[in-house]
């Protein structure tokens, strides 16, 4: 297909982009950052080192700046140059955003989840992160050189069997949510996407354009099936029929179907195990935790509320399209870094690779993959083609039942021939047993096959629920109303601080009796998160459970022997008893 039916299909399904009021940066052009971007390169153990100064390079010539290498120690960066001004740059009173009110992120997790967000805010001091005014130097580019009332896109359509694929790159200068609006990271530059799936099968509209199936909005801590959302699922907002609404998050510009607050928790790969170890702890002290969704883990909010600016098709904006594929240069041939290299171990202060490649190089499975990548390999794209599928299914599950029967009726007379006359125990026979294991396995085959030819119905495929396929359905956390949500907050500010105060006079050599004062306030602390979340009697329930479980230790400890001596003895008394009712009974 030419690149004029290219466009058309991108720009039949080009989403609709709500963001929220308070959001400082907006879809740009990849071009102009680059045209104001310096290159830089970071050998192992050193300092990034500027290669060519801003005002020195073009997209079409990016991957040829960066070397034989592609760029694979390399990042584009307009604020890793501008040391100086970083710290005094500012944003005009007059151009900042509209104030956003927040949710208290802290308020709808646990104690050990705020512990492990103190820890990492912490940890910010130790390893790479952006410096300050990075955003705000940001800003001022975005304003004066980036053009960011025209919004762009960077479309790519890639067929794949059954499959039409629409992908839509959105490139941000900056991603400010942790500075702005208290998310888990923040790095210069950035890259989100929404992928349409549409039916390849010739299956076309009354407009003779395919029929849309499927839609995947980049997010956060989604993987495979739980990425996707059906074209008639409830949770997506069509405009038009033909263009989705993704809800932008600020500051992070992840996508959400349903606007609202997000409460997500994030687990750094490296405190897994302690993480792991914590949540069995809060299981088991924390009775508010049962059933909740939330992880132990760093907890933040997305917020996605849609009430800002909209970009697209019957909005007030319309985006401005721009081709890619995998022959454009500088998605093929650059896969340097698009933003500071800040060496985070973490990866969240780090700038992102471009739409085609990982941090270290390899290709984005949504790139090469995008149908595997959100768990479509497996699905059909319409019920028109699913029952293609399944006749063709039955017709092999036919043949296959056929060549079963013979082969099972072959062996049969193989192994009664192999046998016939001698004794049953003779090694000839006992060399028989690897046939009648392949015998058995060939039965138990025919035995799945035949149960799968009776369950599947030809006449008629029937309708899954939309939300069928998910393990996780994302939704917006629900505030508590009123005193309750004022309290929640509160105490999700002062918990924390004074938990560390605690284990300080716990250690202190000048408090006497500290440990034992501690371990009251502790205690108390834990009653009042119980009070504060309703949950004060189930509390004191598994506080009593784990003092009498501490007390029956301490029994067992110092009175072991008498106890195992009664456990041994009673045990002997009853298995004489079963055996001597054993033995009557014979």
């Amino acid at each position: 297909m030419g690149t004029e039916e290219d466009l058309r299909l991108l720009r039949a399904y080009e989403p609709v982009a709500r963001f929220t009021q308070g959001e400082y940066f907006f879809p740009v052009s990849a071009e102009r950052y680059v045209n104001n971007a310096g290159l830089w390169r970071a050998e192992a153990g050193e300092s990034p080192v500027e290669q060519v100064p801003p005002g020195g390079l073009t997209l079409d010539g990016l991957a040829g700046a960066a070397g034989v290498e592609q760029g694979l120690q390399s990042s584009l960066s307009v604020v890793a140059g501008a040391h100086g001004r970083l710290g005094s740059a500012h944003i005009p009173l007059r151009e900042r955003p509209p104030h956003l009110r927040r949710s208290s992120r802290l308020a709808s997790v646990g104690l050990t989840a705020r512990l492990i967000d103190t820890a990492n805010r912490i940890s910010l001091l130790f390893r790479g992160s952006v410096p300050g005014g990075s955003a705000a130097q940001s800003f001022l580019l975005q304003r004066d050189h980036l053009e960011p009332d025209k919004p762009i896109y960077y479309g790519r359509v890639l067929r794949d069997d059954l499959w039409i694929v629409c992908q839509y790159w959105y490139f941000y200068s900056f991603n400010n949510w942790r500075s702005a609006f208290g998310g888990v990271n923040e790095h210069e530059a950035d890259w989100e996407q929404v992928t349409v799936y549409l039916d390849g099968t010739g299956e076309t509209g009354p407009d003779g354009l395919p029929e849309p199936r499927w839609v995947v909005f980049s997010a956060h801590d989604e993987i495979g099936d739980d990425l996707r959302r059906r074209w008639d699922d409830p949770d997506l907002t069509l405009v038009g029929g033909r263009h989705p609404v993704v809800y932008v998050g600020a500051g992070s510009h992840s996508g959400a179907y349903l606007p609202g607050d997000y409460l997500i928790t994030v687990r750094p790969p490296s405190w897994r195990g302690v993480v792991g170890a914590l949540r069995w702890t809060g299981r088991l002290f924390a009775p508010w935790a049962a059933g909740s969704r939330q992880g132990v883990g760093i907890p933040y909010v997305d917020y996605a509320r849609g009430d800002g600016r909209s970009v697209g098709a019957g909005q007030p904006e319309a985006w401005h399209p721009v081709l890619i594929g995998d022959d454009t240069a500088w998605v093929r041939d650059f896969r340097g870094l698009w933003g500071r290299d800040t060496r985070d171990r973490l990866g969240g202060e780090r700038g992102p690779a471009g739409p085609r490649y990982e941090r270290d190089g390899t290709a984005r499975q949504s790139w090469a993959d995008p149908v595997g990548w959100a768990g479509l390999a497996k699905v059909a794209p319409s019920p028109a083609a699913e029952l293609a599928l399944v006749e063709l299914r039955r017709r092999q599950n036919d043949e296959r039942l056929a060549a079963l029967d013979g082969e099972i009726a072959a062996l049969k007379r193989e192994l009664t021939l192999a046998a016939a006359g001698l004794p049953v125990a003779s090694p000839e026979v006992r060399a028989l047993h690897q046939q009648e294991r392949r015998l058995l396995g060939l039965r138990m085959e025919r035995t799945r096959l035949a149960d799968e030819q009776a369950r599947t119905v030809v006449a008629e495929i029937e309708a899954q629920p939309p939300h069928a396929h998910l393990l996780h359905r994302r939704l917006p956390m629900e505030s508590p109303p009123g005193f309750r949500g004022h309290l929640m907050s509160w105490w999700a500010v002062l918990s924390t601080p004074l938990i560390l105060v605690a284990a300080g006079v716990a250690i202190s050599p000048l408090a006497t009796g500290g440990f034992d004062l501690a371990m009251i306030w502790l205690l108390g602390l834990l009653c009042v998160e119980g009070l504060v979340r309703g949950k004060l009697l189930a509390l004191l329930l598994r506080l009593l459970l784990a003092a009498a479980s501490v007390a029956l230790l301490v029994v067992l400890w110092f009175e072991g022997r008498y106890v195992v001596a009664f456990v041994l003895l009673a045990a002997a008394a009853g298995v004489l008893l079963v055996n001597i009712r054993e033995a009557v009974r014979r």
